[in-house]
């Protein structure tokens, strides 16, 4: 693999956030169009197995691709199934039960997931459940729900994960890295972009996005 992309987008958030959550968790949508444009075709399919506030699957159906998901929080569920037009390809349930849902072929994957710091013990992957604690067993379930994102991807399907690392006073979290091994078993990288935002906040000026196709 070459040396990773580098690409400048507008950091403009376009959509209100719910009356419940503020829009710190929210990438602009522009990323999301970037991503839709390059990696799919109108009438495509697009994935997002962590739907969060919905910008992968307004922005979906804004491009006329038609949007699946699944969000785990069901205030958010509803919050962003309310403003659907496809609300009905919107699961409410946990992410690495995708299997379970019938859903098709897939065009595009493309999601944010929850991020940890490697020295924090929340677990966002099982809602702060403390039998399953811990920076390792985070990656161990992102290894398991992405590996779940195999059956419902086609030959030539990309996965894209928009990630960032993590630097909280003197501890610094390789995520990027991280989640690229504990997806290396099913997937291969073939790229890496990174994306400076134009007009951000000082403390966030990039982030990355990582693509992969099934191996």
């Amino acid at each position: 693999m070459s040396y990773a992309k580098q690409i400048t987008l507008p950091h403009a958030l376009e959509r209100k956030p719910p009356p419940f959550e503020g829009n710190d968790i929210k990438s602009p949508e522009s990323l999301a169009r970037f991503v839709i444009e390059n990696y799919s075709k109108k009438d495509g399919k697009v994935f997002d197995p962590f739907t969060g506030l919905g910008t992968t699957l307004f922005v979906a159906e804004e491009r006329e691709r038609t949007p699946f998901g699944m969000e785990t929080d069901g205030e958010k569920y509803e919050w962003v199934a309310a403003q659907l037009e496809n609300w009905m390809q919107l699961i409410n349930d946990d992410a690495a039960k995708s299997d379970q849902y019938g859903f098709p072929k897939m065009d595009l994957v493309f999601t944010a997931p929850p991020f940890m710091a490697q020295n924090h013990k929340w677990n966002p992957l099982y809602n702060g459940d403390p039998k399953k604690a811990g920076y390792d067993k985070y990656l161990k379930r992102m290894g398991v729900i992405f590996k779940k994102m195999i059956p419902l991807m086609k030959t030539n399907t990309h996965l894209v994960i928009q990630v960032d690392n993590i630097k909280q006073g003197k501890v610094f979290t390789p995520l990027i890295h991280d989640l690229v091994a504990c997806l290396k078993p099913s997937f291969k990288q073939v790229d890496e972009i990174n994306v400076k935002w134009d007009n951000s906040k000082e403390d966030y000026s990039y982030t990355t996005l990582v693509v992969f196709k099934k191996k």
